[in-house]
């Protein structure tokens, strides 16, 4: 009943704590809806206002330059043919009012007889549409980029040069015929946007745009390409509209656009100004409101974790004792595993950890004892074919890092078949294991020796430490195999065939090194006499 009674504590504690949890995540869903709502209208009307008021300061600007030509055309009117006077009221209107680019007097026939530092003077513009259009009363062209006037006139900002075109007939005097023809700089437009920008409510977040009459970017972006917002097509209706739009760029912006309408005796371009906010910034206040909500939460969460980990101190300490062990557990570190009692689950817990940890020790056990055998061989203890592979798998980068040379030795036993057919097996197999034994003393510690099979050996010397000495390491095994052997009260004499090859890991495989060295064998077997044949064989 005690065990019960603790139990259910603390998921007791556990309920109030999620209780809390959830009641601030669902107060903080609602608050943030509601709210979002409320931001959503609050930026769609700033954003609404910013691109009027942009729009606005376009026309205006639009029409006080139109209203500057105009007054250089009545002044024109006023001096007539006097070509000078007229070249000196066209450049000193450039120099007041930088914004023009280039300002021409065409005649009729549409020859430029006065410009802005005589630039074109004397070229034919008849075919130009700025003169056409002129001829017949005040002429106002979109945004173009210059193409006459692109290799004459600097490049502001190393963009492309564009113009807003304003043409008008002289239309007094004696040059009443004459088009007054002015190129205005679009870089005043970008000068109108910097200071709406610069304006209280401005932000990195918000990108402004202004759309020509046909939807192309003319001012704010690189995409001079028309720009497909189902939020244009309101301004068919109303002069403004804004609204949570899906961007060619596949992301939401909270976006508004107005229509530029004009300004007094000026009808405007059809001009679109359109205004883009992402909705994170727009929903900036929000995330604040809600993150206060849910830190609240988090805080009485808290308190309850505080009071719930006081009450289960008892239950987190053995717990944690497990986990350590169960994690070193599972590095392969050897662990003890702690009793724990008084809490029956954590106690069952415990046991289980136990059997286990018993269990997978004897079966590391039983895996190394079953490697052992399979790599071994019964008799002598060396490494078999078997165990062969699996250490060259083991010591193939090794031995291909250290010069990537190995010295094989392919051995066989002479006059080894008569002992097992004269004096038995048992005593055939005593005669191995010595062998094996003194076989294993000739060679160094990092050397690898294997019995193939029956009475054939092979030895692996690398060259990790030092290049070893082959003619001394095979007069060696053949003073020591060749020492008298006494077993079973015998007194016998074996002798050794070697054959060498040399191994190179990089650039042959083993299996064609072995087969070298076999060969070298064969001939050593031919030769006994012999001690260094021509290919490498020893015996």
């Amino acid at each position: 009943m005690r065990l019960f009674t603790r139990s259910l504590k603390a998921q007791f504690i556990e309920a109030f704590t999620l209780l809390i949890l959830l009641s601030s995540c669902f107060l903080a869903a609602i608050t943030g809806r509601e709210a979002s709502s409320e931001a959503r209208y609050e930026r769609g009307l700033l954003l609404t206002n910013r691109v009027q008021s942009l729009a606005k300061a376009l026309d205006q600007s639009m029409w006080f330059w139109i209203k500057e030509v105009d007054t250089l055309r009545h002044t024109i009117g006023l001096i007539g043919g006097d070509m000078d006077k007229v070249s000196t009221a066209i450049n000193r209107l450039q120099d007041t009012m930088p914004a023009f680019a280039w300002i021409g007097l065409m005649d009729p026939k549409g020859k430029v007889h006065s410009s802005t530092d005589s630039v074109l003077q004397g070229t034919d513009l008849s075919i130009c549409a700025i003169f056409r259009q002129g001829k017949n009363g005040l002429f106002v062209g979109d945004v173009r980029k210059a193409t006459l006037l692109a290799q004459l006139l600097p490049h502001p900002e190393n963009a492309p040069l564009k113009f807003v075109d304003i043409s008008m007939p002289i239309g007094d005097g004696e040059l009443k015929d004459w088009v007054l023809v002015a190129h205005l700089s679009w870089t005043w437009a970008r000068e109108v946007e910097e200071f709406i920008l610069s304006g209280e409510g401005s932000d990195s977040a918000t990108k402004i745009m202004v759309l020509g009459a046909d939807g192309s970017v003319i001012l704010g972006g690189d995409n001079e390409k028309p720009l497909a917002l189902s939020l244009l097509q309101e301004l068919e209706e109303a002069d403004s509209a804004w609204r949570v739009e899906l961007w060619p760029d596949g992301i939401s912006y909270l976006t508004a656009a107005v229509r530029c309408t004009g300004f007094k005796d000026y009808d405007g371009l059809q001009w679109s100004v359109v205004a883009r906010q992402s909705l994170d910034a727009a929903y900036e206040p929000v995330r604040k409101l809600v993150s206060r909500i849910l830190v609240a939460g988090l805080v009485l969460a808290a308190l309850f974790a505080l009071v719930a980990g006081y009450t289960a101190r008892r239950v987190i300490a053995p717990l944690k004792a497990l986990t350590l062990a169960a994690d070193k557990l599972s590095k392969g570190e050897r662990v003890t595993i702690p009793r724990n009692e008084g809490i029956l689950e954590i106690e069952v817990l415990s046991s289980s950890l136990s059997t286990l940890v018993d269990n997978l020790t004897r079966a590391e056990k039983d895996r190394t004892r079953i490697q052992y055998a399979a790599e071994r061989d019964s008799l002598t203890g060396l490494l078999n074919r078997h165990g062969l592979a699996a250490r060259l798998n083991e010591s193939m980068s090794e031995f291909q890092q250290n010069q990537g040379v190995v010295e094989l030795l392919y051995m066989d036993l002479d006059g080894f078949k008569p002992v097992n057919d004269t004096h038995g097996h048992h005593v055939g197999d005593a005669v191995l294991t010595i062998l094996g034994q003194r076989l294993s003393r000739c060679l160094r510690k990092e050397d690898v020796l294997v019995r193939l099979g029956g009475d054939e050996f092979l030895a692996l010397l690398s060259h990790r430490d030092r290049v070893p000495d082959i003619f001394r390491t095979v007069r060696r095994i053949r003073e020591t195999v060749g020492s008298p052997i006494s077993t079973d009260g015998l007194l016998l004499n074996i002798g050794i065939s070697i054959g060498h090859a040399t191994w190179h890991c990089n650039e042959e495989s083993v299996e064609d090194a072995l087969k070298r060295a076999d060969s070298a064998l064969y001939m050593a077997k031919k030769a006994i006499k012999n001690p260094l044949g021509d290919s490498g064989t020893l015996s």
